[in-house]
Formats: structure tokens, sequence, C-alpha cells
């Protein structure tokens, strides 16, 4: 075999090109006379501009415009009724979707008579019918639900068997559609019900109220021990069917 392809019968030459002719501007004709590449060639545009055209034959438009037209900067339109903020909202009252159910307010009994339109009132007392509102106070280590008897002024928490009176106290506030009273026993604790205090050891206590001696009386449901307490007649006294408070 011969050293190049086409020499032999076997490989008759090409009758036409496989491929397009590539242009190469080394082996390019030079240009005529007169056409595009020669020096001094115009910008000539396929556009031929009519009377009133604002650019000249043979130089590129700078930018797009339009004769006779002033430009101008671009404006908004005013603002009109409920267009964008304009510093509130007419017939709109603000509302705190993050507002708890449940407050406590720090008092004492002897100024806790200004939150009588928010305490929540659980009981009576049996010998006169006063309210009797939920409080909570600190005492021996504990965070204790309570009662406040508003009228006499006279808070209290069960604690080690006693009625113990307490001074600095927090008073329950909640609007009633807000809270609903369950029963329980034995220490079970319903779905929602308040957790309101904790022992020192961080056991959860929780509000409950019970009926005693024509009372219905506030105290602490302590479910560790099975039982809820109140105060009453300078006693702490366990009750193993009572009411715990929920949240709604």
């Amino acid at each position: 075999m011969s050293g190049y392809p086409y020499g032999s019968p076997q490989y008759p030459p090409p009758q036409g090109q496989i491929y397009p002719q590539i242009y190469n501007p080394v082996n390019a004709p030079p240009p005529q006379p007169g056409q595009p590449g020669q020096p001094g060639y115009p910008y000539q545009g396929q556009f031929q501009p009519g009377p009133g055209y604002p650019y000249q034959q043979g130089q590129p438009p700078a930018a797009m415009s339009y004769p006779n037209v002033n430009p101008m900067a671009p404006t908004a339109p005013p603002p009109g009724p409920g267009f964008g903020f304009q510093g509130g909202f007419p017939n709109v009252t603000p509302t705190n979707p993050y507002e708890p159910t449940v407050e406590w307010i720090p008092t004492t009994p002897n100024n806790a008579a200004q939150l009588t339109n928010r305490a929540v009132v659980a009981g009576y007392e049996g010998h006169d019918g006063s309210p009797l509102w939920v409080i909570r106070s600190r005492f021996e280590g504990d965070l204790i639900p309570g009662k406040l008897a508003i009228k006499h002024r006279s808070a209290y928490v069960p604690w080690g068997g006693k009625e113990n009176s307490v001074q600095n106290i927090e008073v329950c506030c909640a609007r009633p559609e807000k809270i609903h009273w369950v029963e329980a026993r034995n220490g079970v604790m319903p779905h929602n019900a308040v957790v309101a205090g904790n022992t020192s050891d961080g056991e959860p206590l929780y509000v409950g109220r019970a009926k005693q001696s024509g009372s219905l009386t506030p105290g602490k449901v302590h479910p560790s021990h099975k039982a809820m307490y109140i105060s009453f007649g300078g006693e702490e006294i366990p009750h193993r069917v009572y009411e715990v408070m929920c949240t709604v």
C-alpha cells in the first residue's frame, strides 16, 4: 500500500467536500476597494432615514430617543385611600396575639382590690358567702397556690399541716371564658391543668378547689401526695376528690 490513500483504486479521490470550507483570514483574499474592512469605509446602516430623523447618516445612534419629546424622570402615582402605610389603620383595634391565658399579678392582701375585675374567683366563704380568689405565694421554699379572702384582706397557703398567713402574694387573673374547672381525684391531672407553683424539689403544684364546711375553697393539688390541700380553720386539710383549674 502506498503512503497516500487516494493513489490506489481502492481509495478514489473524493468528488465533493465533506465539510464546508472554514474561513481563515490568513488564506482569505484581499478585500476589494470600497468594501467593509478597507480604511475610510463609512458606517452604512441599512435603514435610510427620512426627513426629520435626528441621526446623521454615517453615524451610529448613541441612544434611543424620540423627537420633540423632553425626557422626564419616572414618577409614582399619588397615594390614595388605603395605599401603603400612612401612619395608622382606621377602625382597627390592635391586639396582642401572645397575651397569656393566665397571669399572676404581684400585690398584697391590702392592695389586691384593684384587681377585682381581673381576678379568678374560685369559691366563697362558708360563714358569710364572701368571695375567695386564687393566689400563690412563696413559703418555706415552695411556691404554693392558696386563697385570698378579699373582703377580709387575708391570704393563706396550706403547708406543713397548717393554714399559713402570707403577705407577698400573686393574684391569678384570667378571663372567665378562658378557664374552667374539671373534677379529678387522687392526684390525677386533667388535660390543660394550670401549673401554679412548685415544691422546693421542683415538683409542679396545680390550682384546685374543694368544699369544706359550707365553703368552696381554693388550694393546691400535690400530685405525688395523690391529694389536694386547702387552708381552713387554721389547718391544712387534704381532699381526695376535688376540681382542677384548666385552660380552655
